[in-house]
């Protein structure tokens, strides 16, 4: 499973104490009825089951969607707080940090411009940035953004410590590539910014490191901040007006607060961010996901259109050869739910665990939102991949 996580340390105030129970109940009920079941009693018997599976796995809250290819989104729901001291109660429209599974808005960006440019996703990284990145063991090799978006790219985030901050970044993403990735800076290390045993291409090797080089592509391509492009022509043309890269773009009290789970109670998380913005940094609610959602696996794709019929195919065809990873799309990866596999994005970030995956015809998506920590045990991990499970149940009765 991709799950990223930051290394930082956590602090908070203790909240609320919630009761031992089973996290799973109901959800085998669910994997096993018959499909002559119909949505609504999948429906009832899904939200009847949720509070007590939200205590028993010590989560503060959770949102949760399923998104139709073909028709408005069938199915979107809150359950539990978004800031407990507060008694501020999640919904569907609080916007939650997505971590990781913002890097299909990255990708997403960037097959955009490139389709819109007529440019080449397997180039040379260097003929788009201004800046040069080449791994130092395979000087004579470019990196692509094709690469780079297929976390082929020998890029490695072995050097990625220490970067987490309260609050917005206060480095912009061009000083933190170029510190990492170019000899000199402050962070480069020639073999760990890089893997010096894989050429370029040949390995897969999940990095942050690397999408957020997908972000500055997208900035200097465009002329535009990262942020700046996405919200303009991938949020704002699919009605989304409430997700943001940065912190400092919301109002006090919208926010899904992050918990972890510590000795017996609840307890707050600051709200985190770190300079490779375009890896993990979005926030959004669980419904302006599911529009979202909606665009990239081809159903209604906004006005302009964020991706063609065939950026769409492009993007969640596999990409690179199993003999290297089982499946890699353009931003979409492999993810094992329940010893699953499906199409899809985790993300899992200080406070937060959430889940996007497809329904094997890619008729339907599903998305989890969590906002409390996984923490060193499952509790979390086991909720969210039955809550997963249970969604995609809940999309195939949709037929």
């Amino acid at each position: 499973m991709i799950s990223t996580r930051r290394s930082v340390l956590k602090a908070g105030l203790a909240g609320l104490v919630v009761a031992q129970g089973s996290i799973a109940q109901g959800s085998a009920a669910f994997a096993a009825t018959s499909q002559k079941q119909t949505f609504d009693q999948w429906l009832h018997d899904f939200e009847a089951s949720v509070p007590a599976r939200l205590a028993a796995a010590h989560v503060a809250g959770v949102e949760v969607t399923i998104v139709s290819k073909n028709a408005p989104t069938p199915y979107a729901a809150a359950f539990g707080y978004a800031d407990i001291a507060a008694n501020r109660t999640l919904t569907p429209a609080t916007p939650m940090h997505l971590a990781s599974v913002s890097k299909l808005f990255t990708a997403s960006a960037l097959v955009q411009l490139f389709d819109r440019c007529g440019l080449d996703r397997h180039d040379d990284v260097n003929s788009f940035i201004d800046f040069p990145v080449r791994n130092p063991a395979y000087p004579d090799l470019p990196i692509t953004p094709h690469q780079l978006v297929t976390h082929t790219s020998s890029v490695s985030d072995d050097n990625y410590v220490g970067f987490d901050t309260v609050g917005d970044p206060t480095q912009s993403l061009s000083d933190f590539l170029r510190a990492y990735l170019v000899p000199g800076g402050k962070h480069y290390s020639p073999k760990k910014s890089y893997l010096p045993k894989h050429k370029p291409g040949t390995y897969f090797s999940y990095s942050d490191v690397g999408m957020a080089l997908v972000g500055y592509i997208v900035e200097c391509v465009s002329g535009q901040d990262f942020a700046a492009y996405t919200q303009a022509n991938v949020l704002e043309p699919l009605g989304i007006t409430d997700a943001h890269w940065y912190l400092r773009e919301f109002a006090p009290g919208v926010l899904a607060v992050p918990y972890e789970y510590k000795n017996g109670a609840l307890a707050a998380l600051p709200q985190m961010s770190y300079p490779d913005v375009p890896a993990g940094a979005l926030r959004c609610s669980v419904a302006d996901l599911a529009t979202s959602l909606r665009a990239m696996i081809g159903g209604a794709i906004g006005t302009p259109p964020i991706l063609s019929p065939a950026d769409v195919a492009e993007m969640l065809r596999p990409q690179v050869s199993p003999k290297i990873v089982p499946y890699q799309g353009l931003g979409w990866v492999q993810e094992v739910v329940s010893g699953h596999p499906y199409v899809g994005h985790s993300g899992s970030d200080i406070g937060f665990a959430n889940m996007v995956v497809l329904t094997e015809d890619q008729n339907h998506a599903v998305a989890v939102l969590i906002n409390t920590d996984e923490g060193d045990g499952s509790l979390v991990t086991d909720f969210r991949a039955a809550i997963t499970t249970d969604l995609v149940h809940g999309a195939q009765l949709l037929g």
